[in-house]
């Protein structure tokens, strides 16, 4: 004998959920941006702090500016590589390489030695 189930009006389906809102990606590389900025920043005013004759505090700030620097630049190679802010990490490369306090400090001892 068949079993007789009624009329199904809707199929049985599982509930259907919407997806998620994409996230925005362009964070990594925005974040690897500022810190190039805070670097070329930090690296201006230990350098104008340091003309001033205030060696001890430009000497604080030439630690901190190195130490952003290294993020900038960490930070903008992952977002290249992620594609999370593909622009922003490659400008902050950049800006986080040439702000750089010990490649100031190379360029400027080699530099001198050309005079």
């Amino acid at each position: 004998m068949s079993e007789f189930r009624g009329i199904e009006v809707f199929s049985p389906q599982g509930r259907r959920r919407a997806a998620p809102p994409p996230r925005p990606r362009w964070r990594l590389g925005v974040l690897s941006f500022g810190a190039g900025l805070f670097t070329a920043v930090a690296t201006t005013g230990g350098i104008l702090l340091a003309m001033g004759g205030k060696f001890e505090a430009s000497i604080l700030i030439a630690y901190l500016a190195t130490g952003a620097s290294v993020v900038s630049v960490l930070c903008g190679a992952a977002a290249v590589v992620t594609g999370r802010g593909r622009g922003w990490g490659a400008v902050a490369i950049v800006i986080g390489i040439l702000s750089s306090p010990p490649l100031l400090t190379k360029l400027l001892g080699w530099a001198s030695g050309l005079g």
